[in-house]
């Protein structure tokens, strides 16, 4: 794929949706876990909606730093508002240009895919999909495609 920072910040505004639920939380967590298939074994996968945890699954391949890893690339979304891909992008993977820049700690913010906004039409992000288990770029576009099918189910259902 070999994505830009721009690409990605489009892709993040066509991903918006027009509500979610603690029901469409749940299914977009298992959105991921069905798309990544036997990869999903080596997963974490964490759904948030207001800094609440609505979905968490840990594959029996997994280990906790992924969890702590999870939690960093949270906090950076958070803060800025964009995926952790972009900002991996944006910051060319300088997590340290990053801290300085946001005046934050860099052992609780990381740059790399895999963290998602969940952003509302025309009201902004109220909560994040987060995944730590493969490559930046696959992460970013396994969140990428799982909200992608959420915005689908969503209009046919």
């Amino acid at each position: 794929m070999a994505a830009t920072a721009e690409e990605v910040l489009q892709q993040e505004c066509d991903m918006e949706l027009d509500s979610f639920s603690a029901e469409d939380a749940f299914t977009l967590g298992m959105n991921v876990l069905d798309i990544a298939g036997e990869q999903s074994k080596s997963l974490v996968v964490s759904v948030r909606r207001n800094g609440k945890l609505l979905f968490y699954k840990a594959g029996p391949a997994t280990v906790i730093d992924q969890d702590d890893r999870i939690r960093r690339k949270t906090n950076a979304v958070n803060l800025r508002g964009h995926s952790s891909f972009y900002l991996f992008l944006k910051y060319e993977g300088d997590e340290q240009a990053f801290c300085q820049a946001n005046s934050v700690k860099a052992e609780d913010y990381a740059l790399y895919g895999g963290c998602f906004p969940i952003k509302l039409r025309n009201k902004g992000m109220i909560g994040t999909v987060a995944v730590s288990g493969l490559t930046a770029e696959e992460e970013h576009m396994l969140c990428l495609n799982a909200i992608s099918l959420l915005r689908r189910q969503q209009y046919e259902g």
